[in-house]
């Protein structure tokens, strides 16, 4: 049922999700990639080693030497819009969120406290379930992003349909790529389009190459979506 498929749309989409857990401290930076099946360890950089650690209040240059060049081969090693959670026992966290917003990240980024340094300090994050937030952030966030992309569309005319006739015939013509739907017209089963319910209406858009993003009305982008009846779809071409 649609339900069933509703979840596992969820469950897909969240292992589809790369998401980079790093864990900070003033003089090691540990990254991971946190998977469906749990944490790989990706890059560590050090200030350590030699038998002797740079003090880093002394030397503060040195520290932000280090910042800079770990947060220059992070930023290259990740894809720009991965969802990054900065962890770690102190506040040298807080000092590399800043330090990212200042370059001008536009990635999702998320500081969480953790008891615990190292690879001990990442399992804490999965264990608390403390990234759960943040990957339904990211698809709320994606979910506005195309949203976004429709009004965009609407205001110049662009490749998109709403409305049941123009939905139809741009179902009936291959056009559709993504159509976002809010969950509570998927659900109605008195709703009806071209003769049938939303449900197997939207199950046939795999037959054209079209994917179906369930849209949740939580935000204003979702508020625009039920105005003009609950669905809009993102086209390959105009029609």
């Amino acid at each position: 049922d649609t339900d069933k498929q509703l979840l596992q749309q969820a469950i897909d989409a969240a292992k589809q999700v790369q998401v980079a857990l790093a864990v900070v401290e003033n003089d090691e930076v540990i990254l991971f990639h946190v998977t469906s099946r749990g944490l790989r360890e990706s890059t560590t950089w050090t200030m350590r080693g030699g038998g002797k650690r740079v003090d880093v209040k002394q030397s503060s240059g040195v520290a932000k030497g280090f910042r800079e060049k770990v947060i220059k081969e992070l930023t290259e090693s990740l894809a720009k819009d991965t969802p990054l959670i900065l962890s770690g026992p102190g506040h040298a966290r807080e000092i590399y969120l800043q330090d990212m917003k200042s370059a001008g990240q536009t990635r999702l980024i998320s500081s969480i406290a953790t008891s615990m340094s190292g690879r001990a300090g990442a399992n804490e994050i999965l264990r608390e379930g403390l990234a759960g937030n943040l990957l339904e952030d990211y698809a709320i966030s994606k979910e506005i992003g195309l949203l976004e992309e429709a009004w965009m569309r609407v205001s110049t005319n662009g490749a998109v349909a709403y409305g049941l006739m123009e939905l139809t015939k741009a179902r009936n013509e291959g056009a559709i790529e993504t159509l976002l739907i809010s969950a509570d017209l998927l659900r109605d089963e008195q709703a009806i389009i071209d003769g049938t319910s939303w449900q197997l209406w939207c199950k046939s858009l795999s037959d054209i190459g079209g994917e179906m993003v369930q849209c949740s009305t939580d935000h204003d982008s979702g508020q625009q979506l039920l105005g003009i009846g609950g669905a809009i779809a993102l086209l390959r071409f105009k029609i």
